[in-house]
């Protein structure tokens, strides 16, 4: 036990510090409190109580903040309910108590070691926060098609899938927030929301109600009537009077309460509608502008390919060697071809892989190299991303040989990535490779000085020498 007023290590059999006489009863205590609620928080996130989990967490980091082991179980509770943010904030502070021997760094360097599946958390966040957005403004329909993107992006973010339901119900499509609902309780299974919504769900109970069949419960002597002895009934004048006066009086009531109530109502009714109509007509122009934006590209793509074509047809080849420009014809077909596609298929690897085998030494017409420059600045940079992420998942397997074909193909592509670089190096170095390796990392710290790969490049290539 370290005493909390001086720092000096003692047994933990001692109520006082044997250095400073400091009583440590009230902060035994304490400690054995947090304990208990780190244990209460450990065993509620094994059956996924992740709520739980969090609130118990929470109360003992209150007591206690140096326990690290509550801390990171917190961050990996806030991890699996999609808070990224969140949790990464819980690991960076139990670091900065325990820069040493602390679990934190392993779980930091698996997120920061995918860095497509950062950045997928990242624009999850971002989605999110648009969805919000436009929830908030009445748009529940480009709000549900945000969070759906969310939640294809974080599977876990319990949040999303809340307000997704949540928009699911209040345009009527119960069962298709039961479903994402049920989705969220998978992950969290004691999430107050998501139990409220589905208790909304649900519904009020059916009850039996008795007084809707009283013949059931009424005995039988019940329509007996007792016989009395035969009376006349005398005319009474009174009777007839209290029924106009009445009369009477429901005119008044009708006049002077109903009828007001009446026009008031339906004049709400006129301002609502008014307003369904705004929002709807809102709804309509932002669907319009929607559809002018795509439009104004499909135009712009369909000249360019036009243009393209245009100038395929003005070439001419060298009559000597009418082979020479066939491959400069096929990778500008090939490129009108993808560009005819949706964004996201697109393909430029065969593309590519066509025009690293073109001399542009060989070619006489400027119009040639210049077609020939313009293919190349429209299709490196998306493949050299494409070959990056192979080469980055090859070496993330543990195929080193495949993986580095991929990242020095990526770097013929775009030599200025300063990761591409660094992660040639570190393939060579998990070869074994010293040489290349010490070659890859010093051209990471010259060309890329102040960015966190030259750090680390720094690092690796003191253990290369």
């Amino acid at each position: 036990m370290i005493c909390p007023n001086c720092g000096s290590n003692m047994s933990d059999k001692k109520k006082r510090c044997e250095r400073c006489g400091t009583d440590l009863t009230i902060y035994k205590k304490i400690y054995n409190t947090s304990n208990v609620y780190y244990n209460d928080g450990l065993a509620k996130a094994k059956v996924r109580d992740l709520s739980g989990a969090t609130v118990a967490l929470r109360r003992c980091l209150e007591l206690n903040k140096l326990n690290t082991n509550a801390r990171n179980l917190l961050g990996l509770v806030y991890y699996e309910m999609g808070e990224t943010v969140a949790a990464l904030s819980e690991w960076v502070i139990s670091k900065h108590f325990q820069p040493k021997n602390n679990d934190a760094d392993e779980y930091i360097e698996k997120v920061q070691s995918n860095p497509t599946r950062l950045d997928a958390l990242n624009q999850a966040i971002k989605r999110y926060n648009t969805a919000l957005g436009l929830a908030v403004a009445e748009s529940d329909d480009l709000a549900i098609i945000q969070l759906k993107k969310v939640v294809t992006l974080n599977p876990h973010f319990i949040r999303a899938y809340q307000l997704l339901a949540l928009l699911h119900m209040k345009i009527g499509e119960n069962e298709r927030a039961r479903k994402y609902l049920l989705k969220a309780a998978k992950i969290d299974v004691s999430n107050t929301t998501t139990l409220r919504y589905l208790r909304e769900l649900e519904g009020p109970a059916v009850t039996k109600d008795m007084d809707s069949n009283p013949e059931a419960e009424s005995p039988i002597t019940a329509s007996i009537m007792p016989i009395n002895s035969y009376r006349e009934d005398k005319p009474n004048i009174m009777a007839f009077v209290n029924l106009v006066v009445g009369v009477v009086i429901g005119v008044a009531v009708m006049a002077f309460l109903v009828l007001p109530t009446i026009k008031n109502k339906a004049k709400e009714e006129n301002n609502s509608n008014i307003v369904d109509y705004g929002t709807e007509l809102a709804k309509i122009e932002e669907k319009d502008e929607t559809i002018r934006t795509l439009q104004t590209e499909k135009d712009e793509l369909t000249e360019q390919i036009e243009q393209l074509k245009a100038q395929i047809e003005t070439y001419e080849a060298v009559e000597d060697n009418p082979e020479l420009y066939d491959p400069l014809f096929t990778s500008a077909e090939l490129y009108i071809e993808e560009l005819s596609k949706p964004e996201k298929e697109r393909d430029f690897t065969s593309i590519v892989d066509k025009l690293l085998d073109i001399n542009d030494s060989e070619y006489e017409t400027e119009a040639s190299k210049a077609l020939l420059e313009s293919i190349r600045q429209a299709t490196y940079s998306s493949a050299a991303v494409d070959q990056y992420e192979k080469g980055h998942a090859l070496y993330t397997d543990g195929k080193y040989d495949e993986a580095l074909v991929e990242l020095l193909k990526a770097m013929t592509l775009n030599p200025e990535d300063a990761s591409t670089i660094y992660f040639i190096a570190r393939t060579y170095h998990r070869l074994d490779d010293k040489v290349n390796a010490a070659l890859y990392y010093n051209m990471v710290i010259s060309e890329f000085p102040d960015t966190k790969r030259a750090s680390e490049a720094k690092s690796y290539l003191r253990q290369v020498q």
